[in-house]
């Protein structure tokens, strides 16, 4: 999918409005960080002036944007579900803005390195139609077979989303996330990746859950607490992703010695999966009675439990900044065959490596 460029001074102009609504910005503060009188910028704003290339460039650094958001138009599955910001927008609404730009920013991204045919091809990514709980359980065990991984904990989430053609980036957020699926088997997922790890391995499943399921777009950002019934199956597929009902019975049996809380405490440690959805599961699996499922949810375990119990505290998945494995090999690829810059490269694996850090440039062949 190819997003249309924006035509006109006063698409660009409300383009620019809101994404400085979104970094809580006035006019004047805009305008002192760009060097323009707040007079021009209101101009600039109302589609009454032009705006220079290297004006551009400063209000994309300012309001911390790829450029490529001020020249393109968003793809039309999430402007028909988002609505204009206004000058009084809440907090989670100039969020939404954020995480949707930085969205379609990866999309275009992902593109480039798809038409430079260095992402390599996933295969054909099963799919099907969820329409209870037991579907979407055992939808997410043969997905768990498609990536390679029919039984264990899941390596990074980033790697098996990649297996299944979804590319993630974790920014500096802390809110869950969104995703945007133009076509069957690639798409794109942005993360907060300021919530705990387990919580971030669960939106990112929950993400994946989307993007097989063919939704083309879905924000995760300000849902409500009365999620949709299709909300509540992809967040059964994503526990079910995460920790395999069976594993988790055979688990359970293998330390039964130990007491509810260590077994669960352990649990959470081997899979990586959050203290809430691991106490779900086995509240579910009626492992739990009910007069303790409370003061289960209550006794969040700490690092130290952990490693009592566990041996270690669990390996931290998708750090802000992160992608997946296959994103950055396509990055380098590109970069050895001299079909983007260094300063391009570095842009796209988002601080992993500095320009002196990359590898060698392929020599040309005669």
């Amino acid at each position: 999918m190819t997003t249309e460029a924006i035509e006109t001074l006063a698409e660009l102009g409300q383009r620019i409005r809101e994404a400085r609504l979104a970094a809580a910005l006035s006019q004047a503060d805009l305008a002192g960080r760009i060097g323009l009188e707040r007079s021009a910028l209101v101009k600039v704003e109302t589609g009454d002036r032009k705006v220079s290339a290297l004006e551009l460039l400063r209000i994309s650094d300012a309001l911390g944007l790829p450029l490529s958001h001020f020249v393109h138009r968003s793809p039309a599955a999430m402007v028909s579900r988002r609505e204009s910001l206004s000058d009084d927008a809440e907090a989670v609404q100039r969020t939404r803005y954020r995480i949707d730009a930085l969205l379609e920013g990866h999309l275009r991204d992902a593109e480039q390195l798809r038409g430079l045919d260095v992402l390599g091809d996933i295969g054909r990514t099963p799919r099907t139609t969820v329409r209870d709980a037991e579907s979407a359980r055992t939808f997410a065990r043969s997905i768990r077979a498609f990536a390679g991984v029919p039984a264990g904990p899941l390596p990074s989430l980033a790697d098996i989303a990649e297996r299944v053609g979804l590319y993630v980036l974790v920014a500096d957020f802390d809110v869950d996330g969104s995703s945007l699926s133009p076509e069957p088997g690639f798409g794109v997922a942005v993360l907060g990746g300021r919530p705990p790890s387990g919580r971030r391995r669960f939106t990112a499943a929950h993400e994946i859950g989307h993007h097989i399921l063919g939704d083309e777009y879905q924000s995760d950002v300000g849902v409500a607490a009365s999620r949709d019934e299709r909300e509540k199956l992809i967040d059964v597929f994503a526990g079910e992703l995460l920790l395999p009902s069976d594993e988790l019975l055979s688990e359970w049996t293998r330390h039964g010695g130990e007491d509810s809380w260590t077994r669960l405490v352990r649990l959470s440690a081997t899979y990586r999966i959050s203290w809430t959805a691991v106490v779900r599961a086995a509240c579910r699996l009626q492992l739990i009675a009910k007069g303790e499922t409370q003061a289960m949810y209550a006794r969040t375990p700490q690092r130290g439990d952990f490693m009592a119990i566990y041996g270690e505290v669990p390996l931290e998945d998708l750090p802000v900044g992160d992608v997946g494995p296959r994103w950055k090999k396509a990055v380098l690829a590109a970069y050895r065959q001299a079909r983007i810059t260094k300063a391009r490269a570095v842009e796209l694996l988002h601080g992993a490596l500095t320009e002196e850090e990359l590898p060698t440039v392929d020599e040309p062949r005669p």
